[in-house]
């Protein structure tokens, strides 16, 4: 430990603010899973959603695997290619001539197992038209962005409760048994909603602004960073010590933010300062009245700061942000990763306080 009084100081500060954002997050991520979809949606029982033996619990208790418990179904243990089809097979049992398969000893990604589901669900096409559409704004689409914007848009991944953080993965990470149940859990409790409302989300990409500069940057780097996890606290695509303990790369949402719009290299200068601090709270504690942007003069690139209250809201109020990228669309780090949704309409629209440009 070190004996300079700034620097034990600073360290301090620094804790108080990344636990402090982590819990506005964290307490964002609970109120917004509570949020109840319309009626034709069944309730998703909350252990399948908070843990991974809970969602082997609920899989185990369909049938799908006989004789089999919790323990021998090995959550943990790396994914490979005849384990995925079983899983998918449980959650689709008449798609298999739909899903490509994977070779025992090849590694399994969650990419993977996303564009297995997304497959076997038959939305191929939904996934090829969202980069489509995102190429013909002008941006560079990285493997797999269509799939994972489909798997989270249909709600195939969900978020691990925050003890779990360090077995959640990248898309582009090996992925464990437990992923692959966990998903299947997730399709089985389905409501007849899902489907539609990925194609809905994918055509609004079509309203996507031709960028350049800082923005047009910013919104790039955000749509590489689709299929990244929530992690409370987190700043970084990398593997990150968090509150003493290892977890996996990912983001919490002000995080995201952070990471896309200030720790880049690339980023301009000032932008981590026109934040106006770490957490949800201090984004907003630190907008004037006039630097408050309402609804229609909200940019691609600019902060969307949500929560009660309006453009006069009290920083109290907010819990969670977010960027635009389009008048439609936002890309933010909650209940299903880092993915897209809808800022002008329903949850978010009703909850819309005000913008923030970090970028000028």
């Amino acid at each position: 430990m070190t004996s300079n009084p700034l620097i034990r100081g600073f360290a301090l500060a620094l804790i108080v603010l990344i636990a402090f954002s982590g819990a506005a997050d964290a307490k964002h991520k609970k109120k917004h899973k509570k949020k109840k979809r319309p009626a034709v949606a069944t309730a998703v029982q909350p252990d399948t959603r908070a843990s991974l033996s809970g969602a082997a619990t609920y899989l185990l208790g369909t049938g799908a695997f006989p004789g089999e418990t919790v323990e021998s179904l090995r959550l943990d243990d790396p994914l490979d290619g005849p384990a995925l089809s079983a899983f998918v097979a449980a959650a689709f049992p008449n798609a298999r001539k739909r899903v490509r398969q994977i070779p025992a000893g090849q590694p399994v990604t969650l990419g993977d197992v996303n564009a297995a589901f997304v497959s076997a669900a038959a939305m191929d096409p939904t996934a090829v038209r969202a980069e489509q559409l995102i190429a013909a704004a002008g941006y560079v689409v990285r493997p797999r962005l269509g799939t994972e914007i489909v798997a989270r848009a249909m709600k195939m991944r969900v978020n691990l409760d925050q003890t779990e953080d360090a077995k959640e993965h990248a898309w582009y990470e090996q992925a464990s048994r437990g992923d692959a149940i966990y998903t299947a859990a997730q399709v089985l409790q389905y409501g007849g909603w899902e489907k539609q409302a990925a194609i809905d989300l994918v055509e609004l990409l079509a309203g996507l602004q031709p960028l350049s500069g800082p923005r047009k940057d910013a919104v790039q780097r955000a749509f590489d960073f689709i299929g990244m996890p929530y992690i409370w606290g987190g700043t970084s695509e990398q593997p990150q010590i968090l509150f003493g303990r290892n977890t996996a790369g990912g983001f919490d949402c002000s995080g995201f933010l952070w990471r896309v719009l200030a720790l880049d290299p690339t980023s301009p200068k000032g932008a981590l300062k026109a934040f106006g601090g770490r957490t949800t709270f201090e984004m907003a504690a630190s907008t004037p009245a006039d630097k408050r942007l309402p609804r229609e003069a909200v940019q691609p690139a600019d902060i969307i700061l949500i929560g009660q209250g309006g453009i006069n809201a009290p920083s109290g109020n907010l819990g969670h942000v977010g960027m635009a990228i389009s008048p439609t669309l936002m890309i933010h780090t909650s209940g299903q990763g880092t993915f897209l949704s809808r800022w002008d309409k329903d949850y978010y629209a009703d909850r819309f306080a005000f913008g923030k440009n970090i970028l000028g």
